[in-house]
């Protein structure tokens, strides 16, 4: 993959991210990445997330990145 495509679907990601409303569950989560027609490695990184609530975009991209 390129490093321009994977910067795209990063931005696409944080944005996606920024735009959920908090406190907010991994099944919230996976639905609204749906919803949207996020990209599916997009949806493959949220699938691999913990189970739980994250209460703010910050811990999630951290999640997400931890992955």
């Amino acid at each position: 993959m390129s490093g321009m495509q994977e910067m795209r679907e990063s931005k696409v990601a944080s944005q996606f991210v920024e735009g959920l409303d908090y406190p907010i569950a991994k099944a919230e989560i996976l639905t609204a990445a749906r919803e949207q027609n996020l990209d599916s490695t997009v949806q493959d990184s949220l699938k691999k997330l913990p189970d739980r609530e994250f209460s703010e975009p910050d811990e999630l991209i951290q999640a997400l990145n931890a992955g």
